[in-house]
């Protein structure tokens, strides 16, 4: 019969194991890893147990016993009668370069022998195996398979731990068939099963509370959506009609009205383009998430697109005495866009320009034919980006340094909502700039237009941006 005498595993998911039991776990990050073996050693070195532990490969033995040590800060102690060794995988599983599973296991079965009659209650060993390629990946398998029958019914304990990111899905299949019990990683607490059947009606249990949580998801962002739809329609209606009195008010079309007066209402129809400019963006940020954004093709003059942007823009740049610079190339031909989208596209990068610049400057805009393109460029003399950012501006909520830390402002959703429509267009958005020098964005329209414009669609939303 096998031997009943148990051994104190120490981990809160299985605290308790019989003698000759072979164990394995896998993890993501080193640090899922020491959740494992701190509780692990630090119980086996409690139970007067001889402790053998092979490091993973890319950590240094000074390191390791110096994160062994937080778990147990009398280690040193134990180091010096001799109760645990710390060892690299080239020390324990190879041989001039050579793996030999026979050698390792007769190794196993002398360190069991000299513990005990070194006065130890037995062998407790935790062998990494990030070391292993595809290459040795059979002979580790057929290692792993002997090891039962060579510590049954013996006083040792056998935990094998495995990098989730070297080993693929056959090969985790190879590992749970290999041992009596296997640990994996759920919902921040480590679980585990008995035997290969066990993980996988594990598996499948979470594989099912996963596929529930996914339609309730599903559900939830649905309404979401439905909800953001009808409440920008809600909002856009009553703001259009504060927008468009707003500007007959100015026109004096209701009457004479002061200077004072003027401002004022100046500021109100700033005000509302810039909520009306907040709307269409998040209304932009739901349909890229759904994938559901639509494309009103329409041909237009350069000229009228300009025009009608620098309306809304003019107003902006004045509240800060910036001047605007407009340059168009003679004979630019006519374009097939959706205007409101390219329009937005232009008020977004824009409105940045006088976002990040200070008072009294000037932004130039130049649009000017290159081969089979419109090219369209904003220079400003603000801020600028750091070179390492020019990339990341244009994913969705990534946050600059220097931004934060002059405390402006943003919705973090412009510049990825304009490089998702360029795109679609079939033209390409990028940026040259350099800290405290100002920023040219720069963006291409193909003269040509695609057949058919289709956004990417948006599956998540990784970063966060100042934009």
């Amino acid at each position: 019969m096998k031997n009943t005498n148990s051994g104190k595993l120490g981990l809160e998911v299985i605290n308790e194991v019989p003698w000759g039991t072979h164990l394995c776990f896998f993890y993501d990050s080193i640090n899922d890893y020491f959740d494992i073996l701190k509780p692990y050693i630090k119980a086996g070195l409690e139970n007067n147990e001889f402790c053998s532990w092979i490091i993973p490969k890319d950590l240094e033995t000074e390191k390791a016993f110096e994160i062994l040590q937080t778990a147990i800060p009398n280690l040193d102690c134990y180091q010096r009668k001799r109760q645990i060794e710390i060892l690299q995988y080239s020390e324990c599983y190879l041989n001039k370069g050579r793996f030999d599973g026979d050698a390792v296991i007769t190794n196993w079965g002398n360190k069991l022998d000299k513990a005990l009659s070194a006065g130890f209650d037995g062998l407790r060993v935790e062998g990494d195996l990030s070391w292993v390629g595809t290459n040795r990946w059979r002979p580790i398998k057929d290692y792993e398979s002997k090891i039962d029958n060579v510590i049954f019914n013996k006083k040792i304990l056998v935990v094998c731990s495995y990098p989730l990111k070297k080993i693929g899905a056959s090969e985790i299949i190879d590992v749970m068939g290999n041992h009596q019990f296997t640990l994996i990683r759920r919902n921040e607490k480590w679980i585990y099963a008995k035997s290969f059947v066990g993980m996988m009606d594990k598996l499948l249990e979470i594989q099912n509370h996963i596929r529930r949580e996914n339609i309730e998801l599903i559900k939830q962002d649905t309404l979401k959506t439905t909800f953001f739809h009808i409440s920008s329609h809600e909002l856009k209606t009553p703001l259009t009609s504060i927008k468009g009195y707003t500007q007959m008010l100015i026109k004096e079309q209701f009457g004479a009205i002061n200077e004072q007066q003027k401002k004022v209402l100046e500021v109100l129809k700033r005000n509302t383009d810039h909520l009306n400019h907040l709307i269409n963006n998040c209304l932009s940020l739901v349909q890229l998430q759904a994938g559901t954004m639509k494309f009103m093709v329409e041909k237009i003059p350069i000229k009228s697109l300009i025009e009608n942007t620098m309306d809304i823009m003019y107003p902006l740049a004045d509240s800060k005495k910036i001047r605007m610079n407009v340059q168009l190339a003679d004979g630019l031909p006519s374009l097939s866009i959706d205007v409101d989208k390219i329009k937005q596209v232009l008020i977004n990068i824009i409105g940045n320009a006088i976002k990040f610049s200070p008072e009294g400057v000037s932004i130039n805009i130049n649009v000017k034919k290159k081969n089979e393109y419109i090219l369209f460029e904003i220079q400003d003399f603000g801020l600028g980006i750091p070179k390492n950012e020019h990339e990341k501006i244009f994913d969705m909520f990534f946050r600059s340094e220097s931004i934060r830390n002059k405390n402006i402002k943003g919705t973090g959703l412009g510049l990825p909502i304009s490089k998702a429509i360029i795109d679609a267009h079939g033209g390409r958005i990028w940026v040259d700039s350099k800290i405290d020098k100002g920023s040219k964005f720069s963006f291409t329209l193909p003269i040509k237009p695609k057949k058919a414009l289709k956004i990417n669609f948006i599956k998540s939303l990784p970063k966060k941006s100042n934009f």
